[in-house]
This record gives C-alpha cells, sequence and structure tokens, in this order.
C-alpha cells in the first residue's frame, strides 16, 4: 500500500509538471524559435552546417540535426516542433527523481521532482523551440550515470558519463563549462580519495577531449568571425544581471522578458518578498549549508555547479559570452537537487513541507498566469507582421521588409504568403564580408578601426550606403514588384523610433567619435533612411502607422 501511494504520487507530480508545460505549446514562434526551423530546414548534414558557419556563428549542430528529422517525420508547425523540447523537458522531471534518490533517499526525490516540475523557468524553457530543454535533459544524465561511476567504479559507467558528456557542448556551446567543471572537481576529489579510480577516469577524459577536438575548431572560428563583426549589441556585464539570474533560477516567478538580460532593479513591493526574496533566500540557504554539510563526493557536486556558475560569470566580464538564465538553464535542476539536502538536513520536517508546498502552489498560480500573457508577448514578436500582411489582403505579390527577423521569415513560408526577403540588420551588417550590403572597398576596411571612418562618410555622402546594396535591393524589390502591388515596411518596437531624416542623422553625426559611440543606431538609421529613399524612386507612399509593437509603413507600386 505505501509503495503504490509512492508510485501515485509520482505520477500525480510528472502529470502536473507535464499539464503545467502543455499550457505554453500552443503560442507563436518568437525569432529565436523562428531561427531554430530556418536551420532545421537546411539539407542534412552540409546545409545545417553551412547556415551555422555563415548566419548562425554561435551554436553547435546537435539540435538542429534532432529537429531536421522530427520535422521531417511530425511537421515545422509550433506545436509539432516545440513536441520534440517538450519530451526532454517533461522527462527532465522523472531523471531529477532518478538523480537525487541515488545520491540521498526517496523523501528529498520526490520534493526535488515537485519542484522541477513547477519550477516557472524550467517550465517556461521546456517548451523553447531551441536547444534548452535537450541541454537540461543531457546535464542529468550525466549527473546520472556520474553517481553510477562514483557507486561502482565500472568502464560501462564511464562509457554512459563520456558519451553524455561529448553530447553537451555539441548541444549548447556554453556546455563545455560543465564538462571542464566536471573534470576539474571530480579530478580533484578523485585525487584526493580514489586514486586507484583517477587513472580510469582520466583514460575517459582523453577520449572525451579527443572526441571534442571539431567543437574546440568550431567555436574557435566562431571567435574569430564575431570578433570581426562590425556591430555588436551584446553589452558589457554587469552586477544586476547576476542578480537577475539568481532571482529568475529560484524564485515563483520569473520577469517578463526571461530571454536577455537586463539592468533592471526592483521596487519593495510584498509580492517580490513572498515570490522572489523568500523562495530565493531558501534555495541560497540550502546550498550554502547543504555545502558546509557536506564532504567527499557529495562535496565535489557542489563545487562542480559552483564553478560551472563562476565560469560562466567570468567570460559574461570578459564578453566572450552572455550571462543570460537560458545560457545556463542546465544548472538550475542540479542546483535544486544541492539546495534541497541542504534544507532538509538544516530544517524541520515541518518547516520543509511548509516551504515546498508553498514554491509548489505558487509557482504553479504563476505557471498558469503566465501561460496566457506569454501568448500575447509572442505574438508581437513575429507574427503580428503576418497577421497584418493578411488583414491588408497581402498575396505572393507583395513584400514584407523587416530589419528584425527577416532572415527567418518562418510565418511567410507558404507559397501563398507574401514575400518576405532577408533584410535582418543585425545579421546583414554585422559581417564585414557581407557582399549584398558592402562594396569591395568598403569590405577591406569593415573589419578594421576603419569601419568607423566607412560609417561616418556614408552619412555625409549623397547617396546610399554601398552600391552593392542599392544594386540587391533593385533588383529584388524594386524591379521585380509589379504595378498596383504593395511593400509593407515593419519596423519591430523602438526600430520604429530610428526614422529619421538624413538632415537629422548628420546632426547626431558630429565625428568620427560619435559613430564610434553609437555605430549601430547610426547604421540603423542609415539602413532604414536607404530603404525608405530606395522604395520612394518606384513606390508611391500610402500611410504610416503603429500598431502592437511594430511601427508600419505602407507602399505601393507605382
Amino acid at each position: 500500500m505505501r509503495d503504490k501511494k509512492k508510485v501515485l504520487g509520482l505520477l500525480a507530480i510528472f502529470t502536473i509538471g507535464f499539464i503545467l508545460r502543455l499550457l505554453y505549446i500552443n503560442t507563436d514562434f518568437w525569432y529565436d524559435e523562428a531561427c531554430s526551423w530556418f536551420s532545421a530546414m537546411q539539407n542534412f548534414p552540409l546545409g545545417i552546417m553551412d547556415n551555422l558557419l555563415n548566419l548562425d556563428l554561435q551554436h553547435t549542430p546537435v539540435y538542429f540535426f534532432l529537429l531536421h528529422f522530427w520535422m521531417k517525420i511530425f511537421g515545422d508547425g509550433e506545436i509539432a516542433i516545440r513536441t520534440l523540447s517538450l519530451i526532454f523537458g517533461v522527462f527532465s522531471v522523472p531523471m531529477a527523481y532518478i538523480v537525487t534518490k541515488k545520491l540521498f533517499d526517496k523523501t528529498p526525490a520526490l520534493a526535488v521532482m515537485a519542484i522541477v516540475a513547477v519550477s516557472p523557468l524550467l517550465v517556461f524553457f521546456s517548451v523553447e523551440a531551441r536547444m534548452y530543454p535537450l541541454s537540461v535533459f543531457l546535464v542529468l544524465v550525466s549527473l546520472n550515470f556520474l553517481v553510477d561511476f562514483e557507486q561502482k567504479g565500472d568502464k560501462k559507467s564511464l562509457i554512459k558519463l563520456i558519451l553524455t558528456n561529448i553530447l553537451i557542448p555539441y548541444t549548447l556551446v556554453g556546455g563545455i563549462f560543465y564538462n571542464l567543471s566536471l573534470a576539474v572537481c571530480y579530478g580533484i576529489y578523485l585525487f584526493k580519495k580514489k586514486k586507484e579510480t583517477l587513472n580510469l577516469y582520466l583514460k575517459g577524459l582523453g577520449i572525451e577531449a579527443a572526441c571534442l577536438i571539431p567543437y574546440f575548431v568550431l567555436i574557435g572560428y566562431y571567435a574569430k568571425m564575431r570578433s570581426l563583426f562590425v556591430i555588436r549589441h551584446e553589452g558589457e556585464f554587469a552586477f544586476w544581471q547576476m542578480v537577475e539570474v539568481i532571482r529568475n533560477f529560484f524564485a515563483s516567478t520569473i520577469v517578463d522578458n526571461a530571454y536577455w538580460p537586463t539592468l533592471r532593479t526592483y521596487d519593495m513591493t510584498p509580492a517580490l518578498v513572498l515570490l522572489v526574496m523568500i523562495p530565493c533566500g531558501y534555495f541560497l540557504y540550502g546550498f550554502v549549508k547543504g555545502y558546509i554539510k557536506s564532504s567527499g563526493f557529495l562535496k565535489s557536486l557542489y563545487c562542480l555547479f559552483f564553478l560551472n556558475f563562476v565560469l560562466a560569470l567570468v567570460f559574461a566580464i570578459f564578453e566572450v559570452n552572455i550571462f543570460t538564465m537560458r545560457y545556463i538553464l542546465y544548472l538550475l535542476a542540479p542546483l535544486f537537487i544541492l539546495s534541497v539536502y541542504g534544507l532538509i538536513s538544516s530544517l524541520t520536517k515541518h518547516h520543509f513541507i511548509i516551504f515546498l508546498a508553498y514554491f509548489v502552489l505558487t509557482s504553479i498560480g504563476f505557471d498558469i498566469h503566465y501561460s496566457k500573457k506569454i501568448k500575447t508577448l509572442k505574438h508581437l514578436a513575429l507574427s503580428a507582421v503576418q497577421e497584418e500582411a493578411k488583414l491588408l489582403g497581402f498575396t505572393n505579390q507583395d513584400t514584407i521588409i523587416s530589419p528584425f527577423g527577416s532572415d527567418a521569415a518562418y510565418y511567410f513560408r507558404f507559397t501563398n504568403s507574401a514575400k518576405m526577403h532577408n533584410f535582418d540588420f543585425h545579421k546583414e551588417l554585422r559581417n564585414p564580408y557581407n557582399s549584398r550590403y558592402y562594396d569591395s572597398e568598403q569590405q577591406k576596411l569593415m573589419d578594421k578601426e576603419a569601419k568607423y571612418g566607412v560609417i561616418y562618410d556614408s552619412v555625409f555622402a549623397d547617396k546610399c550606403f554601398s552600391d552593392n546594396f542599392v544594386d540587391y535591393f533593385l533588383n529584388d524589390i524594386n524591379n521585380k514588384t509589379e504595378t498596383g502591388r504593395f511593400v509593407l515596411v515593419a519596423l519591430y518596437g523602438a526600430d520604429g523610433d530610428n526614422i529619421v531624416s538624413i538632415e537629422d542623422l548628420r546632426n547626431s553625426v558630429k565625428n568620427i567619435k560619435d559613430v564610434k559611440n553609437n555605430a549601430v543606431q547610426i547604421l540603423l538609421r542609415k539602413y532604414i533612411y536607404d530603404i525608405l529613399f530606395l522604395l520612394e524612386r518606384d513606390f508611391n507612399f500610402i500611410q504610416r502607422y503603429k500598431k502592437d509593437n511594430f511601427t508600419y509603413i505602407l507602399y505601393q507600386k507605382k
């Protein structure tokens, strides 16, 4: 009877976690999810790798390989694509239970499973059409095999561990922080406590390192190419970004934009205290207490995930990566495991049960609330333009131009849809060797300090930025649009505030230093100005209006 109750409890927790994740599956794509579709739709494997090497320049291929074949079987609708992520997101819940049970016993395992099932950040990203749910699952699987190897010391467990660890960086570029942290912390532990096992583990690390050589070649190429970017928008690391990551990791709520780090400050409200400060305080207290009480292998796990966090932090400070919660989401479930151990060993049974119930209930309430809100937020990211095109009666004879998101035109993929040409600002202009935007002479300078002079000169020249861009635009837009058909310029969010006259643009640029300090904004303003200038050669201006999160400008071919 007792075992039956535990089975029912496990099923109940799994079902709750599954249902909460299902609440998020039927929403529109945002930009990065559309990019996943675009990468995965290329030919396997060379087409996918070509896209990653020439357009993406930041991701490794395993997720896109999987998604490629998944889409061939199940289609490329939002729900179909997200179901792949859902599988990994849902099964991370029982995997967290399995790992915790092996480390401790059933009571903390049930608690961890409940927390992972309802955690707002894990629930939200569990159905993201990106590599994050897979990376969360793989790290838990790795931790499971690590515990097996620690307890058994056998080759079979080590092989499983190494194979899983090889997959992690090939799934998520920053996953290498986990591999490095594990090698250091577990290696030191073995050196001190189990020298007889250390040699076997080092052999496994040798195989892992050999298999990761292509990974290091790839990220070396990415580092070289990204260092040449004409424009960068990551921004410098700030202390509040670390605060925000911790806040979203452990609170019963997450911020509206969980994708990108901000410098937000928090008003001291009852909701902040009850839903953020209290759960964050408990989990951080539990992690510290667990570290103090632990020893041997368990302490090496605390060191592993703390070092992983620190590595991500340090590399963000040096602007190698961005310190945002989705890039280190794989840390969260293990951190819950280690925090729960500290809480259970420090609090009374009733105290812990009250906190657990409090966190679970408040998190479920937020998950339900946020699932409704996110539908609107994601709709305004990309698909709102498709909706506007439909309202205007656009067909495949009409064209959409957008400086944001046009490189992954998911919502214009059908044969009867309006055409969306690739005028994505950040993708097109950041590559100094892009011959569609830069002339040959400009390309010789755009990867050097001289690029600021090129931008400055373009602002004061009585022509568009480059002849190549003029040719590309006229051939693909002006010359291919039939008389009477339409072009809709869709400017996302603050992009609409960058519609300026050439006189105002010139007045804002007094010297080269102004260009250095505001290169992104100046390039964007010149980019938009040139697009509108070229349209007005062969099109009649119809209207300019704002709707939802976009500024629209409608033209009709003369």
